[in-house]
């Protein structure tokens, strides 16, 4: 009864995420080292500023001798902007008004005549020495929220099972662990496919995995495969490469593929320069896809996430995973404590709190109908 609340709760994460990665890859792969500080509360905030756009539209034809151009979207040119124009030629910003109204100067090359829609991309900077310095071009934060996640359940221990765990062997309650993997097969599930709520009057919350943060915030990027388009390769590969092309500006690093078993199935046939599998020279058939070499990116992970219990039968992930995480609740990371004992035996409860956060949900995408 003189026990401290310290001496009851004992911290098991790290007998959790120490699994085979064939059983939890992603729980292996993903850390929180993108969180910027604790998660305090049931909803963890942030808040992302996307870097500057480097190209623009038209938003209107222009001739071979105009000096102004209207742009499709503000806070993409400057004041000394060096661009570049469709045809090569190149011209320096002299004033912006109301951020999307440019005057400019040609510098190099020969202006043509410019269709609306067309393609106006910034090459550089061109300040004149000694000039004082132009305000600065802003963009807006992008605010975001999730929740956090209880997980949990009760597992019975003997006596000797109890002890062995409380004096730290190696030969723990077989009973805990595998209470372990089944609370991490629901927090890997949660992280791909869940979906963010909140209920005030019972006090439960989830948090939402990525798919979710793509379809709140990023609702553009969630990509139709096209159904079955198997038959050719080609397809198969311009779909995967337009995918990467979408997020190509938003990624810090390269992102990978999260995959389940039937896209995984039929992927494996896509066998010539863009795939790398794990057979060798002298094997024969086809083996598991490793890597895909993508036009963007080049060689990136292809990852085959196991025990999803059907949930990735028709969803496929791109994502930068330095930009997508998980992290416990301060003091709620896996851990176990003592409920009423009964008899010989202990009932201890084994909980974990935890949230997920996609920095810039604009750098992930998946796809849909995948024609399996």
């Amino acid at each position: 009864m003189g026990a401290l609340s310290t001496d009851l709760h004992i911290e098991i994460e790290d007998q959790i995420v120490n699994f085979p990665k064939y059983r939890r890859e992603l729980i292996n792969r993903l850390s929180g080292k993108n969180f910027k500080k604790d998660v305090t509360s049931h909803k963890y905030e942030w808040s992302a500023r996307d870097n500057r756009k480097l190209q623009a539209k038209l938003a209107f034809s222009i001739g071979a001798n105009n000096t102004t151009m209207t742009v499709d979207e503000p806070g993409v040119f400057n004041v000394d902007d060096v661009f570049q124009m469709v045809g090569g030629a190149q011209f320096i910003v002299e004033d912006v008004s109301g951020g999307v109204s440019v005057t400019f100067r040609k510098i190099a090359g020969t202006q043509v005549s410019q269709l609306g829609n067309a393609a106006v991309v910034i090459i550089g900077g061109g300040t004149a020495q000694g000039k004082d310095a132009d305000n600065m071009v802003t963009t807006s934060f992008g605010n975001y929220y999730n929740f956090t996640s209880i997980i949990e359940d009760v597992v019975d221990l003997s006596g000797t099972e109890h002890k062995s765990m409380i004096r730290g062997d190696e030969n723990s309650g077989q009973l805990i662990a595998r209470k372990q993997m089944e609370l991490t097969e629901k927090l890997q599930r949660q992280l791909v496919v869940g979906k963010r709520s909140e209920d005030l009057a019972r006090k439960t919350t989830t948090m939402a995995g990525a798919k979710d943060l793509i379809d709140l915030y990023a609702p553009q990027n969630a990509l139709d495969f096209g159904g079955n388009i198997w038959a050719s390769d080609r397809n198969v590969q311009d779909k995967l490469d337009a995918a990467f092309a979408v997020i190509a500006e938003k990624a810090f690093e390269k992102p990978i593929m999260l995959v389940g078993q039937k896209f995984m199935a039929k992927f494996k046939y896509v066998q010539d320069d863009q795939t790398r599998t794990t057979i060798d020279e002298k094997s024969r058939g086809y083996g598991v896809v490793r890597k895909y070499n993508s036009h963007t990116f080049g060689e990136i992970d292809v990852v085959q996430l196991q025990g999803m219990g059907g949930l990735m039968d028709d969803l496929v992930l791109i994502i930068d995973e330095s930009q997508y995480g998980y992290k416990a609740m301060k003091g709620r990371a896996w851990f176990t404590t003592p409920l009423a004992k009964m008899g010989d035996s202990y009932r201890w409860q084994v909980l974990g709190e935890y949230t997920s956060k996609l920095d810039v949900p604009e750098a992930a995408v998946y796809f849909y109908n995948l024609g399996l």
